[in-house]
């Protein structure tokens, strides 16, 4: 397991992007599909952890 710190607009702008992804694909990458619905499944349940973020960079 890994754990990233995210800043919400990160958070968001990440959920974006996978959704993005995950339209790129078809019926015939089943396992592919199965993958990033389970990352956007996670994504969604995200909590904030309270504390303040760094900035990225």
């Amino acid at each position: 397991m890994n754990i990233i710190h995210l800043t919400d607009a990160e958070l968001e702008i990440t959920r974006h992007g996978m959704t993005a992804y995950l339209n790129s694909f078809g019926h015939n990458e089943a396992d592919t599909v199965e993958l990033i619905q389970a990352v956007l499944a996670r994504l969604a349940t995200a909590q904030s952890d309270g504390g303040s973020s760094a900035p990225v960079g």
